[in-house]
């Protein structure tokens, strides 16, 4: 029951992985111990389950394997090693030695591969899982993703924004671009999320082979899971929220944090040219060190050449 427990939290730190399981491609993701394994399949319809202790390891291995004897240890080890190539992804290709069948309620991935040159044979016999561990695996997971994903495109916004004020500037300090084809517009942020919905939606919702989980997505699912095991164990354990704060998405990353956009707002219309330029050029010059040399700006307008060179 102890192993069971810990696999229990090892497979949330799992990240679904694409797979093909002969002409069907799922999302997978296992966990295994010495003498017990757990495991999730999922086709985005619905989601089974398997978890199987030591006795239920050798029962099944002697029903499918009458002249095969070895310790329960050695046929844990042996299905981990079968599997592995299944977790790692990426190619999509149907790995040879395993079928796939479905029944109602149940799914059956059959296996076959040699045990120390001997025949093996191995069915996983996964039910429907529980609304509660569909909800735990999958469901509050991608909901954390997406609130990270929103917090981190909000912040890329503001960084856009902080930088067209730099630029302009820039620009009302005499400095020129010496290459045209590096001028951009101006970010707007709402002809951006307009433009994004109108042309990148469809393309971004679109599930090809079940491939829903790219790299980056993958690490995001772990670190979110990891950081709501943390806070769980902090519950319990009796600690504060304070002690046990969950990181951010720019912590975890190493990304520092962008300041608010009431901190770098634009100046309204109504303001006047001379308190814009103002207030640009504090922005520009709080992040300059003490005893800085003169503005870059400035120098190249000197010397008559452009800054983003």
């Amino acid at each position: 029951m102890a192993e069971l427990a810990k696999l229990a939290d090892d497979l949330l730190a799992q990240p679904w992985i694409s797979v093909h399981i002969g002409d069907s491609p799922f999302l997978l993701k296992a966990s295994f111990g010495d003498a017990a394994y757990k495991l999730m399949l999922s086709d985005l319809d619905s989601v089974w389950w398997e978890e199987m202790n030591s006795d239920g390891l050798e029962q099944r291995a002697q029903e499918l394997n009458k002249r095969l004897k070895a310790p329960v240890s050695a046929f844990c080890r042996h299905l981990r090693e079968a599997v592995v190539p299944l977790l790692r992804g990426g190619s999509g290709d149907p790995l040879p030695g395993f079928s796939c069948e479905r029944a109602q309620n149940l799914i059956s991935i059959s296996l076959r591969t040699d045990l120390s040159g001997v025949p093996f044979y191995w069915t996983f016999h996964c039910t429907e899982a529980p609304l509660s561990m569909v909800s735990r695996h999958m469901i509050c997971p991608l909901l954390n993703m997406m609130q990270a994903l929103h917090r981190q495109t909000r912040d890329l916004m503001l960084l856009l924004e902080r930088k067209d004020a730099e630029i302009l500037d820039y620009k009302e300090n005499g400095a020129t671009l010496s290459r045209d084809r590096l001028e951009t517009e101006t970010f707007n942020a709402e002809e951006f999320k307009d433009r994004f919905l109108a042309e990148s939606l469809s393309e971004a919702i679109s599930v090809q082979d079940g491939r829903l989980f790219n790299t980056e997505l993958q690490r995001l699912y772990t670190m979110v899971t990891a950081a709501k095991t943390r806070r769980k164990r902090g519950h319990d354990s009796g600690e504060e929220d304070s002690r046990n704060p969950q990181p951010s998405l720019e912590e975890a990353q190493n990304i520092p944090p962008v300041e608010t956009k009431e901190e770098v707002a634009t100046p309204t219309p109504a303001e006047s040219s001379e308190v814009k330029k103002q207030a640009l050029h504090s922005l520009r010059t709080s992040a300059a060190p003490r005893n800085s040399v003169p503005s870059i700006a400035k120098q190249k307008k000197k010397k008559s050449k452009g800054i983003f060179s």
